[in-house]
């Protein structure tokens, strides 16, 4: 009845970290397309008071500060799927059952 739970952490452990990767190493300008439709659907937070330093940089600019930031995110999500995956296979390995919620 357990197997299901690994299979299903497995596969979600590679997921984070494969869409990790192609955000930290913009694969086919992902990374870019993402913060652009990002970028033009929150076209109208850009005018709120708090964000007045966004408001001075250019939207190249923003684009570059948002972009780096999500590939540093996408770094993070693809160093936390592959700690997951390694949490998974020395579970499995070492016999211990995985955790339940009952």
């Amino acid at each position: 009845m357990a197997g299901w739970r690994f299979v299903a952490a497995v596969v979600m452990s590679l997921a984070m970290g494969l869409l990790g990767v192609a955000l930290a190493a913009n694969l086919r300008g992902v990374t870019e397309w993402h913060m652009r439709r990002s970028m033009a659907t929150a076209g109208v937070l850009r005018r709120v008071p708090p964000r007045r330093w966004l408001a001075q940089a250019g939207y190249d600019e923003r684009l570059a500060r948002f972009v780096l930031l999500e590939r540093a995110m996408g770094g993070i999500f693809a160093a936390v799927g592959v700690l997951f995956l390694v949490t998974l296979v020395y579970g499995r390995r070492s016999g211990e059952p995985m955790p339940s919620s009952r």
